[in-house]
C-alpha cells in the first residue's frame, strides 16, 4: 500500500486493472463519478464505491465494471446498430439479449466474473422493482428472454431472485421459443450469426424482427436504391450554415424560425388543425381528412415507424459541469450571475426562507425522555445533583419526518432559455438547493441540451450511411450534472455559472432527459423521490424533426411522462415558462413571466411536502 492510500483507493485501482484486462484494452480510461456506470467516448465511468461497503455492494460494483468491460471486448456497436430491429419492443428485447450474450459468453470460463455479474444483475432488477413482481404479466419480457439465454450459455440457473421472477414466465416463453433459444445459444460467439438467430426468437415471440437501421442504406453493390413505399427524408436546406446563432429563432411553443422545413397550419372539417409542409400546399395537393401530408405513418410490412429510437449514442455525453469549463472561467461566470441577479436573489431568498419555515413547521419535533445518553435533561438537574450516578437523566430529539427525501431539479438548457430565463432558473435552483439542504433534503441539479445545432456528428453519420429513412433521434445529447445529490451546496455553487456561458444552450430533447434524470433518481436509496422539470417549450431538434414523422419528439415525451406518472415511485411535476406544460404533465403549473419562477417553485415544493402521501400512491390505494 502506498503512503496515504486508503482501502477505497486500493479497491478503485484493482477495479480499473480488472476492467482493462476484461476489455483487452491496456490504455482504457476508468473513472469514478456519480453518473456511473456508463460507457461513453471510450471512458468507462463507475459509481464511487461506498466508504464502508458490504460484500454484496462491492460484488455489485465489480459486476457493473465487468459488464461494461465485456461489452467493449465482445461487442461491435456499429454492427449492433445496423442489425437492431426498428420496432421499439423488439429493439428492447434485442438490446437486452445482446447484453446477456456479451456477459454470458465473455464470462463462460470465469467463475468470479459470473458471480460479480449475478450480483450486479440482482441489484439492477431490485432497483427497477422487477424482483418484486408476483404477476407473470408484469415480468419484463426483455429481462426474461435475456435470462433464458444466460442460462443456456452458462449452464447455470439464474440467481435466486431473478430465477424466481423468470419461473413466472418460463413455461410459456420456452413453449413459444425454446428451440430458437437453443440455436441462439449456439451462436453466442459470433455477433452477426447471433443477431440473425435472434430474429427467429423475436418472430417466435410475435415481435417484429424486421431489418435493422442500416439495411436501407445501400444494396449489395453499394448503390443507394430508393424505396418505392417511402419518400426520402427531406434535406435540410440550412445544413451547411454555420452553427453560430443557430438557435436564436427557437420560440416559446417549441418551434424554430430556422428550421429546414417551413410549416403552416390547415384546418380540418372538424375544426382541428394539423401542420403541413408549405411546399406541399403550394402544389395544390389537398389535405385528406385525418392525414398529414409528406409523413409516412406505417409501412406495408407492419413496422411502426413512429416508435422512438436513436440513430447512434456514440456521441452522447453525460458530463459534470466543472469539466466543460476551466475553474477561472467558471468563477467569472458565477460572479456574473451573482451581479446580475442581486435584486432577484433577495426576492428568492425571502421565498426560500418562507419555504424553510413551512418545512420546519411540519417536523413536529418531539423529545424522547428518560434516556441513558443524549442531551442532559435540565428538568432533572435536581436528580443529577442528589445522585450523579442516577440513570435516565438524558433526552434526545426525534428525527425529522422528511429527512429521507431527494429532489431533482431538471433544467431546460435550450437556446430559447438564453438571457434572463436561464439566469432566473439558475439562481432559483441555487437558493432552493441551499434551503432544502438546511432542512435535510438532498437536491440534485441537472441540465439537458445538445452538443451541436442541427444534428452534429450523429447527423453526419446518418448522411454517410446514405440517409436511411426514419432514423430516429439525430443529434448528440449533452446531459449536465450541475450538482449531484450527495455533493454539498458550497462545492457545487460555482457550477451553476456555467449556464451563463455563451454557446452552451442549444436544442432540447426532453424525453430522453427525463429518462436520464428518472434513472438517477431510481438509483437513490431515499424513500421519497421528487423530480421538478423547468422548461419553456416543447422538444425541439431540427435534425430529428426533419427526418422523422410529425411530432416525433413530442410523442416520445408524452410516453415517458405517462410511464413515470403511472408506474414510477418518483413524484413528477413541471413548471412551464410562457408555455402550457399541463398538456403533458399531470401535475404542472404555467407561469407567464420568468419573474414568477421563484414563487412557483417554492409553492409547488411546499405543496408536495405538505401532502400526506404522493398523489400516485393515493390513487392506487383508492
Amino acid at each position: 500500500m502506498a503512503a496515504g492510500e486508503t482501502p477505497t483507493d486500493i479497491f478503485k485501482r484493482a477495479l480499473a486493472h480488472a476492467a482493462r484486462a476484461l476489455a483487452e484494452q491496456r490504455e482504457l480510461e476508468v473513472a469514478f463519478g456519480s453518473d456511473g456506470p456508463r460507457l461513453a467516448n471510450g471512458v468507462l465511468t463507475l459509481p464511487q464505491p461506498p466508504r464502508n461497503a458490504s460484500t454484496s455492494e462491492t460484488a455489485s460494483l465489480r459486476g457493473q465494471a465487468d459488464r461494461l468491460a465485456l461489452r467493449l471486448a465482445n461487442h461491435d456497436e456499429a454492427l449492433h446498430g445496423r442489425l437492431r430491429p426498428l420496432d421499439a419492443k423488439a429493439a428492447e428485447v434485442f438490446e437486452a439479449v445482446e447484453q446477456a450474450r456479451v456477459e454470458a459468453h465473455g464470462a463462460r470460463h470465469l467463475a468470479g466474473v459470473r458471480s460479480n455479474l449475478n450480483a450486479a444483475l440482482l441489484t439492477r432488477l431490485e432497483r427497477t422493482g422487477a424482483l418484486r413482481n408476483t404477476d407473470a404479466e408484469r415480468v419484463p419480457l426483455a429481462e426474461a428472454v435475456a435470462l433464458l439465454l444466460r442460462e443456456r450459455v452458462t449452464g447455470e440457473r439464474a440467481p435466486d431472485g431473478a430465477g424466481a421472477m423468470l419461473d413466472l414466465v418460463r413455461v410459456p416463453l420456452e413453449g413459444k421459443a425454446g428451440d430458437q433459444l437453443d440455436r441462439l445459444a449456439e451462436a453466442a460467439g459470433d455477433q452477426t450469426a447471433f443477431a440473425e438467430a435472434l430474429k427467429a426468437v423475436l418472430r417466435a415471440l410475435d415481435l417484429d424482427a424486421g431489418d435493422g437501421q442500416g439495411d436501407d442504406a445501400s444494396d449489395d453493390a453499394g448503390e443507394d436504391k430508393p424505396d418505392p413505399q417511402e419518400p426520402e427524408p427531406q434535406d435540410d436546406p440550412d445544413e451547411d450554415e454555420e452553427e453560430a446563432g443557430g438557435g436564436e429563432g427557437q420560440s416559446m411553443d417549441g418551434s424554430s424560425e430556422d428550421q429546414g422545413q417551413e410549416q403552416e397550419r390547415q384546418t380540418r372539417p372538424d375544426g382541428s388543425q394539423v401542420e403541413v409542409d408549405a411546399d406541399a400546399s403550394d402544389t395544390g395537393e389537398e389535405l385528406a381528412e385525418g392525414a398529414t401530408p409528406n409523413r409516412v405513418e406505417s409501412r406495408d410490412d407492419g413496422r411502426d415507424i413512429n416508435a422512438y429510437r436513436v440513430f447512434t449514442t456514440a456521441h452522447d455525453e453525460t458530463v459534470d459541469a466543472a469539466e466543460l469549463c476551466d475553474p477561472m472561467e467558471l468563477g467569472r461566470l458565477r460572479a456574473l450571475l451573482d451581479q446580475q441577479l442581486t435584486q432577484l436573489s433577495s426576492v428568492v431568498a425571502r421565498l426560500a426562507n418562507k419555504l424553510q419555515r413551512r418545512l420546519l413547521a411540519q417536523q413536529n419535533r418531539s423529545w424522547v425522555f428518560d434516556l441513558e445518553e443524549g442531551v442532559l435533561d435540565t428538568a432533572r438537574l435536581t436528580r443529577v445533583i442528589v445522585d450523579p450516578t442516577a440513570p435516565l437523566s438524558f433526552k434526545a430529539e426525534s428525527e425529522s419526518p422528511f429527512r429521507d427525501t431527494v429532489v431533482t431539479l431538471l433544467l431546460d438548457n435550450s437556446g430559447s432559455m438564453r438571457g434572463r430565463p436561464i439566469m432566473v432558473a439558475a439562481v432559483c435552483a441555487d437558493i432552493l438547493a441551499r434551503t432544502l439542504e438546511r432542512c435535510g433534503v438532498k437536491v440534485e441539479i441537472l441540465g439537458f441540451t445538445t452538443r451541436a445545432w442541427k444534428g452534429g456528428q450523429s447527423r453526419e453519420g446518418w448522411i454517410s450511411a446514405g440517409k436511411p429513412a426514419h432514423p430516429g433521434r439525430l443529434n448528440d445529447l449533452r446531459h449536465i450534472i450541475y450538482k449531484a445529490a450527495d455533493a454539498p451546496w458550497r462545492r457545487a455553487k460555482k457550477n451553476l455559472g456555467l449556464m451563463m456561458r455563451e454557446g452552451l444552450l442549444k436544442e432540447n430533447i426532453d424525453g430522453e432527459a427525463l429518462q436520464w434524470a428518472h434513472g438517477r433518481l431510481l438509483a437513490r436509496t431515499e424513500a421519497r423521490r421528487i423530480m421538478m422539470v423547468i422548461s419553456d417549450g416543447s422538444p425541439v431538434d431540427d435534425s430529428t424533426q426533419s427526418a422523422n414523422a410529425a411530432l416525433y419528439l413530442d410523442k416520445h415525451l408524452r410516453q415517458v411522462i405517462a410511464e413515470i406518472e403511472e408506474r414510477s415511485p418518483v413524484e413528477l411535476l413541471a413548471i412551464g415558462i410562457g408555455h402550457d406544460v399541463t398538456r403533458w404533465y399531470r401535475r404542472a403549473v404555467t407561469i407567464v413571466d420568468v419573474e414568477q419562477l421563484a414563487g412557483a417553485m417554492t409553492e409547488k415544493l411546499a405543496e408536495l411536502f405538505e401532502a400526506t402521501a404522493p398523489q400516485g400512491r393515493r390513487r392506487k390505494a383508492a
